[in-house]
């Protein structure tokens, strides 16, 4: 099952430029495929407890916008990952290999956005964020499960857009609600919610870095259980990339997640892979 869905990311990967290459949409889009691979490997006679391995991992991410009637402007950006690890066993362990997912990631943003042609646009959206496999419990696997809605209404300013740069920044009401299966009841909730993205190339257009930071602070429990907390919850994610060719290319990728609901210390997942890499930018 894993390497299926391994494979759907990569023909949707391979599917989405036919209709990003349709110009006539009137859509400014980007997309990007990569299949990244990392591995390492040590002799049976090794002295040490590091085993032999390897990871896949293929992702997917597509922005787009386009200019309604009038002032409003779509917004859209999917970003899909799944990655799997096979690791090793020794001898005492029956042998073999293990096989466990090392990512795995479903985010969806929709957003109208109203130029008006103010200091800051109005801005009505809504994000989705799941996972392919809910593996917590191991007697049974469940897909696309949480599921994450957040909806929220504010405003929002495009501080510099070009082609070397972009810096946006989002803050405004919201309401969120969590569906998770292995739960007596979904988790529903109201806040504030802030996220500000950035882009940059690196020395030059064959490296860049991208940023995205999310707080969304509770402020009123609608039901389940959960608390209002006293901190932000924070997603911060950070990516490193270069283009060494067309295809080849690198990324060092860095999250940092807190919610003292979870635990009082902020998480870290760090991971550094080489592999394919295609991008395909097209304007309607």
């Amino acid at each position: 099952m894993k390497s299926s869905i391994i494979l759907a990311v990569l023909a949707v990967g391979l599917t989405l430029p036919v209709f990003a290459g349709n110009t006539d949409s009137g859509w400014t889009q980007q997309l990007g495929f990569e299949l990244l691979f990392n591995q390492g490997y040590y002799s049976a006679n090794w002295q040490g407890d590091e085993k032999t391995s390897g990871s896949l991992t293929a992702s997917l991410d597509h922005d787009a916008q386009r200019q309604l009637a009038g002032p409003v402007r779509l917004e859209h950006e999917i970003a899909l990952a799944f990655g799997e690890q096979a690791t090793k066993l020794d001898s005492a362990a029956g042998g073999g290999w293990d096989f466990s997912k090392s990512e795995d990631k479903i985010r969806l943003d929709e957003a109208l956005r109203f130029t008006l042609g103010f200091w800051v646009d109005p801005i009505v959206s809504v994000q989705l964020k799941s996972q392919f496999l809910d593996q917590r419990d191991t007697a049974s696997t469940r897909y696309l499960n949480p599921l994450e809605l957040l909806e929220s209404a504010g405003f929002g300013r495009r501080f510099f857009d070009d082609s070397t740069r972009t810096l946006t920044s989002e803050i405004g009401a919201a309401a969120r609600q969590v569906f998770d299966r292995t739960a007596d009841e979904p988790v529903a909730d109201a806040g504030i919610s802030w996220t500000t993205a950035f882009k940059t190339i690196v020395f030059s257009r064959n490296a860049g870095y991208s940023s995205r930071l999310t707080l969304y602070k509770p402020l009123l429990v609608l039901g389940g259980d959960t608390e209002v907390g006293t901190w932000p919850q924070v997603d911060w994610e950070n990516e490193l990339s270069a283009r060494f060719n067309k295809a080849l290319s690198g990324k060092v990728f860095v999250r940092l997640l807190f919610d003292e609901n979870v635990d009082e210390d902020v998480r870290l997942k760090q991971t550094l892979g080489m592999g394919l890499s295609l991008a395909w930018p097209t304007e309607g």
